[in-house]
């Protein structure tokens, strides 16, 4: 196992401010800038796919903090300006994202003007439909999940900021931060500028030599489900990929995580030694195996007992003194509760309903996540197998996305239990499309651009999704399965949405489940939320 490694002592912070109109962009007016124009230069940097290829063939990965470290005092911070953010750093393979969702909600509950808490940020990736969703901030504790996303105004002032202070022009950005790294960087600084006092962080790749492992002493830090995963940049076992992410842990702050694989942990608990830091084994609470959480899914029980832990170790910090100290098996305050029921995580394990059927949308790509998936697909449809048709919107451009639809299917059948219908036919109907949302929509093209950590090859021509449809028919027990290939979402929510069937009430809508991508959820909730408020019949 390599030596951990700790980053340089740093100077004092430098308080940094907003650039005025006139220094952004050499002298141009921020005003003349619009939102699409940072988009566009934004997507003049080094795609996330491109930095993935360079790390691969990088022996010392070290120098990618080195790296950031250098693009933070071009910036003019050094890594301890940001301890005032007092974040919440969160790695993991599984469960990452909704785990920060839930610590985010859970504080939200604790924030007041007279609080500790007083602004709240969010940093998470991917995004689903607009980049502004990666980076979130909540004034008050009465603000809608869904509109704590980062105007367009305050989108353009950041990145302006971090683009000029930099010096890239759109002819030398290659030689700038890569995509994620850039916005790292302007979620950071947009926090610090915004007068955030708690940002919940979570890691976009790894841990060790991620963007945000410049983060110099975290309130806590916590590691969500660990798994074979990115294998070609994190290592070939968990020991290996709980390295990875154990770099995260520093000094002297607490670390939490979950029962992990015996060699995950004793990995976790080696690193946790060596740098004096706490670690807690969190299990689950015995209230949220009763309790409706705001995400759904079996598997939400974890992340949302490992959430209630972090939420409790920082607020305890912070010095709210109504925190119970044994707070992974007292009662839950009511906030707490509160907090877990309502919290919102779009695109994962959600469900929508829509005129011309039920929609279940998850970004699911991976085995695991696969399996998961099905389960609470085959316990949502369950109640309606003898009457709805059910119909699986499905692509997977950059894995193996055969492996994956098999594993959804076996799922499915096994939840469902030998003899019912929905074992014998999970879907009477399968889609195979790509991920782009609409014929032609450039502003949604510009926004997922450069988002994925893999190529993007084959999104175009379809010959994946024949390839799929073949596989599919071949299966044992769906040669008489309907299959369909479009090109776009909208087609295949359309063609879903025509998939019903007739009941002694009349028309029954069909079930449809929507996996294999972030991207596709993207596209997904963007077509359906279009076509509802525009008052059209799928």
């Amino acid at each position: 196992m390599p030596s951990i490694q700790f980053m340089p002592e740093m100077d004092p912070p430098s308080n940094i401010t907003s650039l005025s109109s006139a220094e952004r962009e050499g002298g141009k007016n921020v005003e003349a800038i619009t939102y699409n124009d940072t988009l566009r230069q934004l997507n003049t940097l080094n795609t996330n796919f491109a930095y993935r290829q360079l790390a691969i063939k990088t022996a010392d990965r070290s120098v990618f903090i080195q790296d950031m470290l250098k693009w933070c005092r071009a910036v003019g911070y050094e890594s301890p300006d940001f301890d005032p953010l007092n974040a919440v750093h969160i790695a993991g393979s599984k469960g990452k994202g909704s785990t920060s969702a839930f610590i985010f909600s859970i504080l939200s509950e604790y924030q007041g003007h007279e609080n500790p808490i007083k602004k709240l940020g969010l940093y998470t990736s991917p995004h689903l439909r607009t980049v502004r969703e990666r980076i979130r901030i909540s004034p008050s504790n009465d603000t809608p999940f869904h509109h704590t996303s980062l105007t367009e105004d305050q989108f353009v002032q950041y990145f302006c900021d971090v683009w000029s202070r930099l010096g890239l022009t759109e002819e030398t950005a290659k030689s700038g931060p890569p995509f994620a790294r850039f916005l790292t960087l302007m979620a950071l600084h947009g926090f610090l500028q915004e007068k955030v006092d708690t940002a919940v962080v979570e890691v976009c790749l790894g841990g060790r030599h991620d963007s945000t492992n410049i983060l110099h002493k975290p309130s806590v830090s916590a590691i969500t489900s660990l798994a074979l995963e990115h294998t070609d940049l994190l290592g070939n076992t968990i020991e290996e990929i709980a390295w990875a992410k154990g770099g995260i842990i520093k000094p002297g702050v607490p670390i939490l995580t979950i029962p992990q694989a015996p060699g995950a942990t004793a990995t976790l608990q080696k690193i946790a030694a060596e740098v004096g830091a706490p670690l807690t084994i969190v299990p689950v609470h015995p209230e949220v195996e009763t309790m409706e959480l705001g995400l759904a899914g079996d598997f939400q029980k974890i992340n949302a007992s490992l959430a209630i832990a972090v939420a409790a170790t920082h607020l305890r910090n912070m010095g709210y003194s109504d925190i119970p100290d044994d707070i992974t098996s007292a009662p839950l305050p009511e906030k707490f509760r509160r907090a877990l029921e309502t919290a919102s995580w779009p695109g994962r394990c959600e469900t929508r309903d829509c005129r011309s059927g039920r929609f279940h949308l998850d970004g699911a790509h991976t085995v695991e996540s696969m399996d998961l998936v099905g389960s609470w697909f085959a316990k949502k449809a369950a109640p309606q197998q003898d009457s709805a048709k059910r119909v699986l919107i499905f692509n997977q451009s950059t894995r193996d996305a055969f492996t994956l639809v098999r594993h959804l299917r076996d799922s499915i059948r096994q939840t469902a239990g030998n003899g019912s219908s929905l074992a014998e036919k999970p879907f009477h109907h399968v889609i195979f499309c790509s991920n782009i949302a609409w014929e032609k929509d450039e502003t949604a093209d510009m926004e997922r651009a450069s988002m994925t950590f893999h190529g993007n090859a084959g999104e175009e021509n379809l010959n994946l999704q024949a390839q799929l449809s073949t596989y599919w028919r071949g299966i044992p027990g769906e040669e008489l399965t309907g299959i369909t290939v479009v090109r776009t979402v909208e087609e295949a929510i359309r063609c879903a949405g025509g998939v019903g069937s007739v009941g002694g009430q009349g028309r029954v809508p069909p079930l449809v489940l929507i996996t294999g991508s972030l991207h596709l959820i993207g596209s997904a909730s963007e077509v359906l939320e279009t076509l509802e408020e525009e008052g059209l019949y799928l």
